[in-house]
């Protein structure tokens, strides 16, 4: 009957120097030589992923130059554009006024003419008169509507062309001044990549306006 449990004190002993021998080997293996060698490595890894985040720290930097330049561009092109569409626009309404002008100086010309043949006794030349008078007067209304359109068109030529300039002037010093920081954001990590690179030389961004 004494024999089951000196049996399980024995089982629980073993099972105990096995794994303090197991604990003991571990420790040993954790202070081998070999187990040095992985520290070089480890400056090497730390190294290459200090270098990649640089480099990724520079492509953004170029990334937000671009886009920084690009909204600079806009802001420009409106201010050269929107004078240039306005002189348009006002040479258009000049014109357009001008047709305009003209061809009513004709038409009351031909009414004026049509007036008096009106007041015939022919009654033949009366009828054609009123045939061309009626043929006249829906040439008139068509004419009025097209000059209507033109001069519409080219004012608002003249309002974009105003509106442009605005929007351009007052955005151009802060895009400008946006290109300036993105530049110099840029120039900074570059070095800061160039000098984790070791290479000694820093390599010049290129500045851009």
């Amino acid at each position: 009957m004494k024999t089951v449990p000196n049996l399980q004190k024995c089982n629980v002993f073993k099972m105990n120097k096995i794994k303090l021998v197991l604990l003991v080997m571990i420790a040993v293996c954790s202070l081998h030589p070999s187990f040095a060698q992985t520290q070089p490595q480890t400056a090497e890894s730390k190294k290459a992923a200090d270098l990649k985040r640089l480099e990724t720290t520079v492509g953004t930097a170029k990334v937000s130059l671009d886009k920084a330049e690009k909204r600079a561009a806009t802001a420009d092109s409106l201010v050269n554009v929107g004078p240039e569409m306005v002189k348009q626009g006002k040479a258009e309404l000049k014109q357009a006024e001008s047709e305009k002008s003209v061809r009513e100086k004709g038409y009351k010309a031909k009414v004026k003419a049509l007036d008096k043949q009106l007041k015939s006794k022919d009654k033949t030349e009366v009828a054609e008169a009123r045939k061309e008078l009626k043929g006249i007067d829906t040439q008139y209304r068509a004419d009025v509507k097209e000059m209507a359109t033109k001069e519409r068109d080219a004012q608002k030529k003249i309002t974009t062309g105003e509106n442009n300039k605005t929007r351009g002037k007052s955005t151009q010093k802060t895009s400008r001044d946006a290109v300036k920081r993105a530049q110099e954001t840029l120039d900074a990590a570059q070095a800061k990549l160039d000098a984790a690179k070791g290479g000694g030389k820093t390599v010049q961004t290129k500045k851009k306006k």
